[in-house]
C-alpha cells in the first residue's frame, strides 16, 4: 500500500478553516460597525439647529412668560405645609420613669402568664 497523500477533511483542518472564517466575519462586522460610526459623526455636526434672531427672541420671550404665570404663592403655600408635617411627625420621647413603669408592667404580664395557657387565654391576658 502506497503512503499518498491524503486530502480528506481531519477535525483540526476543519476548526482552522471555521475558525478562520469567524474571524473574517468578525473583522468585516467590525470594520463596519467602525465606518457607519464615522458617518453617523460626521453628519451630525452639519445637522447643528441655527435659529435666527427673531427666533431666540421668540424663545425667551416664551420662557419669560411661563415663569411670570407660574403659581409662585401656591408654590410657597406648600413649601410651608411640608416643613409643618415634617415638624408634626417627630417621634416624642417618653421620660424614662413611663419606659421603665411599662417595661415593667409588660415582664409582670409575661411572668405570670402560665405556660400552658392557649393563645386565647394570652390574648385576653393583654387586652
Amino acid at each position: 500500500m502506497a503512503r499518498g497523500l491524503k486530502w480528506g477533511c481531519s477535525y483540526k483542518r476543519t476548526t482552522l478553516i471555521v475558525c478562520s472564517i469567524n474571524i473574517v466575519i468578525a473583522l468585516y462586522v467590525l470594520r463596519s460597525l467602525y465606518a457607519s460610526l464615522y458617518l453617523y459623526s460626521s453628519n451630525d455636526f452639519n445637522r447643528v439647529v441655527k435659529y435666527t434672531p427673531d427666533q431666540i427672541r421668540r424663545m425667551e420671550e416664551s420662557i419669560r412668560i411661563r415663569r411670570a404665570r407660574e403659581p409662585v404663592e401656591l408654590v410657597k403655600t406648600v413649601k410651608e405645609l411640608k416643613k409643618e408635617f415634617n415638624r408634626e411627625e417627630r417621634v416624642i420621647e417618653l421620660p424614662k420613669e413611663v419606659k421603665n413603669k411599662i417595661t415593667d408592667e409588660i415582664l409582670k404580664r409575661l411572668r405570670s402568664l402560665n405556660a400552658n395557657a392557649n393563645t386565647s387565654e394570652q390574648r385576653t391576658l393583654f387586652l
